[in-house]
Formats: structure tokens, C-alpha cells, sequence
């Protein structure tokens, strides 16, 4: 492997994430077996925060997810759905301005790009 092909993939880790780490990521034990819980509720309960804890099953490591405060959450889901939003407006304008429109390129043309396989489609549509 190459210097440049490790700088490329290194990942910086900076002061601020190992606080995040050491201050924000608990096992479910911490949780339990301490008072963590009711300090977290307690940290959300004086104002709207974007502190997020993460908390995961060291015996799974799959099993993790984020507390957050519920109003930061709110917040985020409107932001996201204000963008959803959005971008279906867009595509749903650039739709309109070419529905009468020509077509410009071969059927041939569209199925030549690597993500849509042809055979695979009419196969598909076969079954």
C-alpha cells in the first residue's frame, strides 16, 4: 500500500470527537446500572439542545441508536421534510417544462448506462 493510498484513507480524529466519544456514547449497562438516564432527561429538560447521546449493546454490535432531545427531533424532522418537500417541487417543475418536450436520446442510449441492464429489465417485466 502506498502513502498516498493511506493518507486517502485515513480518517481524522480530532479533540472534539474523542469528547464526543468519552462524554456522549454510553453501553447499555452505564445506563442501567447508573443514574445516566436521568441526567440525560434532565439535560434536555432546561432547553432545546443538539446534544446527542449514542447508546449501544456491547454485546451487539449492532444494536445502537441516538437520545436526543425530543424538541431538537421535531426540529430536525421538520427541516427534513421542508426539503423533501422541496426537492419534489423541483422535479415535479422540471417534469412540466419537459413534458412536451422530444425526446432526445435513443432507447438504446438509456439503457447503455451501467445501473439499468436491459435483459434484466425485460426479464423482469416477463415474470
Amino acid at each position: 500500500m502506498s502513502a498516498s493510498t493511506l493518507d486517502k484513507s485515513k480518517k481524522t480524529v480530532s479533540s472534539d470527537t474523542l469528547n464526543f466519544l468519552k462524554n456522549n456514547v454510553y453501553n447499555i449497562t452505564d445506563i442501567t446500572r447508573h443514574n445516566k438516564l436521568t441526567e440525560m432527561l434532565d439535560r434536555f429538560s432546561e432547553e432545546v439542545t443538539d446534544e446527542v447521546f449514542i447508546i449501544q449493546n456491547a454485546k451487539n454490535k449492532n444494536a445502537k441508536g441516538a437520545f436526543l432531545d425530543l424538541d431538537y427531533f421535531e426540529e430536525l424532522l421538520a427541516n427534513k421534510e421542508a426539503l423533501d418537500n422541496a426537492l419534489d417541487e423541483l422535479i415535479e417543475e422540471a417534469a412540466i417544462q419537459r413534458l412536451n418536450s422530444k425526446a432526445t436520446l435513443s432507447l438504446h442510449d438509456v439503457f447503455d448506462e451501467d445501473d439499468i441492464d436491459f435483459n434484466q429489465l425485460m426479464k423482469e417485466i416477463g415474470d
